[in-house]
């Protein structure tokens, strides 16, 4: 019943607009009070235990300021309105340690598209499964935070922000820990390897910036150039060691190390290393000579890179 009243009221006052536009003003007046007779009654129902004049003045004063619509505005107070969006329930979609990805190696393309053209519920997979990729070693580490944050940057819908807002401070923590284990375990050829590698993904992840940044890539290069003199033939150990250098600007350490292994260690890995950073140093000679020597050691070029410059 009362919201009828309440659409009674609401037509009464766009009436009484109508009627003084052409001049009915008898009937417009009368609309109007209409329209003002039933919204004080209803908030009088309502309200009565604490009406006041006060209250009557502020409430003709709400009636006139929000006229005619004032009546619209009681009546969608009166609807049970759910949001647009659901809430996300983290318990149903917690972001576990999954290794049931059955695949070594993944494109990033049909990631970004789904991003893009998905719907929400397909966006969130695509955070879950770059998630578990990052942390099983499925995909590069800096490539699936940058996938995860830009669906943060670019994503209009809050579930997909949150969650990949979720993911992103897990990746953070995990990276923490990781290197915070790494620290007081050093002791094996396989902790240090696993230290550098985890020191490397947190300092260029996006997650540090200056001398924080600075920070763990010089105490990381000090005790990985440490481990090469105690395991001086893994190539592991060397290209994670030269990758931090690199990070640093120590061009001149990292090629002095760089060319004495390079060497004396005929590993697949170190070359294509050298390969790409020369590449990126534009020294075409030494590019050509290290091209030339990968060929003949008969390696099969593994990094996407050095094998859309073979040709294979």
């Amino acid at each position: 019943m009362k919201n009828i009243f309440l659409i009674i009221s609401f037509f009464s006052g766009v009436c009484g607009i109508f009627l003084f536009i052409f001049n009915y003003f008898h009937y417009g007046y009368a609309a109007v009070s209409i329209y003002t007779i039933i919204l004080l009654f209803i908030n009088y129902h309502e309200y009565k235990s604490s009406f006041s004049l006060k209250n009557l003045l502020l409430k003709t004063t709400l009636f006139f300021i929000i006229f005619p619509f004032y009546p619209l505005i009681l009546l969608f107070q009166k609807r049970n309105l759910s949001p647009l969006y659901k809430e996300i329930d983290f318990s149903k979609y917690n972001i576990v340690n999954s290794k049931s990805i059955g695949f070594s190696s993944v494109d990033l393309a049909p990631f970004n598209i789904i991003l893009k053209y998905g719907d929400p519920e397909q966006r969130k997979y695509v955070v879950r499964l770059v998630y578990n990729s990052i942390k099983n070693d499925k995909i590069d580490f800096v490539e699936g935070i940058n996938l995860i944050r830009s669906a943060i940057k670019e994503d209009s819908h809050p579930d997909v922000i949150l969650y990949a807002s979720d993911a992103l401070t897990n990746l953070e923590n995990f990276l923490i820990k990781k290197i915070s284990f790494y620290m007081k375990n050093l002791k094996t050829l396989k902790d240090y390897i696993d230290y550098g590698k985890y020191a490397y993904f947190y300092a260029n992840s996006g997650f540090l910036a200056g001398e924080h940044k600075q920070e763990v890539l010089w105490q990381s290069s000090i005790l990985l150039r440490t481990a090469i003199e105690i395991f001086p033939d893994s190539p592991k150990l060397i290209v994670i060691t030269l990758k931090i250098l690199e990070s640093l600007n120590e061009f001149d350490t990292l090629e002095i190390l760089l060319n004495e292994k390079i060497n004396t260690i005929k590993a697949q890995e170190i070359y294509e290393y050298a390969i790409i950073y020369y590449i990126k140093r534009m020294k075409q000679k030494t590019v050509q000579k290290l091209v030339s020597d990968f060929i003949d050691l008969g390696f099969s070029a593994k990094h996407k890179s050095i094998k859309f410059l073979l040709g294979d």
